[in-house]
């Protein structure tokens, strides 16, 4: 299709900001080699057949096409045991469920087979854009980079680091984690839709990945931040996400910045413009602060949050402060790999703002204070799983909405077929 010529005819709809739900029905759309060339109104059939060496593609009244799902934060290895193992604390299910699980991934033919399960199924899920952590195996990583380009999906892909409090069978010493993160940033950059070849058009891009502060030591920290600054790449890690991460993190570093995730990655030159981080349920303000300067951003995973956080992304507050804000399936601590559940969740976290505090600890509860206006709605919801987070990628200006001279990173979907792909 980036070929050729395309004209769209029928109703488009799109979040240009997070109040706005724009539907522009009988518009074309005009594409030429991937990008947006015109939109406005289709007066008449006439107007559309100026174009003639365009190919007309007329949307029904059930038809209509809207911007690709941008998932900012997918741990690719934990599709098999997606939304299971929930019923124990974060540490514990790394330990008893997900590192033994993320291990397999050794076995190339399991992680090829996996992985193209799980990026089919995201593109059939409507996910255009996606940000992965792999795991600390190399050559299984390049596969998932490999299976992404294939399939045309946009991808930033980690691989994960891991040099202590990590089981023997998943584990890297520092320099293993260093120079293989390395040689998967160049085996990126040189694929034929890598920076090297592709330029602007790049549709895979390396993501340095420390895994959290628990896993990774300051050496390494300190020695990724090189890394990504040498190359100018992406940055992806976990951030004030639960209770006993936080705790632990304080543990293992109580000097600096009073252990702290935001003073640990800013001290070791990873919290950076390029940089999303997942979570950030533990922030306090003054951290938010110093992630908005540093131009980071926070990738909200509300379904993950309610099973692990037990809280809530302080999802209006982070944005009206300048914090750049999208959303994440967190696959497999949430239980899709679907964003519209994601984008459900985003609503109902937001509510709970308003009574979570309530003590029902006795028998005659509280009267509930008047609802207020709502802060997130679907309208706001469903910008940050598009142009929101295109936004927290700085690929803003590209994706995310349909306008002039940006990529056709587009949905069409059609309320009238059997087979579809969501819910109504």
């Amino acid at each position: 299709m980036f070929n050729e010529k395309y004209i769209f005819h029928g109703t488009i709809i799109d979040t240009p900001d997070p109040s706005t739900l724009r539907i522009r029905k009988q518009h074309i759309c005009t594409v030429n080699k991937g990008k947006i060339e015109i939109i406005k109104p289709a007066d008449s059939l006439n107007t559309v057949d100026v174009y003639r060496d365009y190919t007309i593609i007329h949307l029904s009244e059930s038809q209509f096409i809207c911007p690709g799902f941008v998932d900012l934060h997918c741990h690719a290895p934990q599709y098999r045991q997606v939304g299971s193992a929930t019923e124990v604390p974060l540490l514990q299910w790394l330990d008893k469920f997900t590192f033994p699980n993320e291990a397999r991934c050794a076995d190339l033919s399991y992680a090829r087979n996996l992985y193209t399960k799980l990026v089919s199924r995201l593109l059939r899920n409507g996910t255009t854009t996606v940000q992965y952590f792999a795991t600390i195996h190399l050559e299984a990583t390049k596969i998932l980079a490999d299976i992404c380009q294939e399939k045309g999906q946009r991808a930033y892909i980690g691989k994960v680091c891991a040099d202590r409090n990590s089981p023997d069978f998943y584990i890297e010493t520092t320099e293993e984690s260093v120079r293989h993160t390395e040689e998967f940033i160049n085996y990126v950059h040189r694929m034929e839709k890598g920076r090297d070849i592709a330029e602007m058009k790049a549709l895979i891009h390396p993501v340095v990945t420390p895994r959290f502060v628990p896993t990774c030591s300051l050496d390494l920290l300190v020695q990724l931040g090189q890394l990504a600054k040498k190359y100018d790449v992406h940055i992806q890690s976990h951030i004030a996400e639960t209770a006993d991460q936080v705790a632990f993190v304080h543990a293992l570093h109580p000097d600096v910045g009073n252990g702290r995730d935001v003073a640990i990655f800013n001290q070791t030159g990873l919290l950076t413009n390029k940089a999303v981080f997942a979570h950030g349920v533990y922030l306090a303000d003054d951290e938010v602060d110093h992630m908005i300067a540093s131009g980071s951003a926070v990738a909200s995973c509300p379904i993950a949050n309610f099973l692990f956080s037990k809280g809530i992304t302080a999802i209006e507050r982070f944005r009206r402060k300048g914090l750049k804000v999208g959303l994440g399936t967190d696959v497999g601590g949430a239980y899709s790999s679907n964003m519209l559940p994601v984008v459900r969740a985003a609503v109902f976290g937001n509510r709970t703002m308003d009574f979570v505090s309530i003590d029902r600890s006795i028998a005659a509860l509280p009267e509930f204070p008047e609802h207020k206006d709502p802060d997130i709605d679907f309208k706001f919801a469903f910008y940050l799983a598009t142009l929101g987070g295109a936004h927290a990628l700085n690929i803003d200006t590209h994706i995310g909405s349909f306008e002039i001279g940006k990529e056709f990173d587009a949905l069409l979907v059609d309320c009238n077929k059997d087979d579809q792909a969501f819910d109504y």
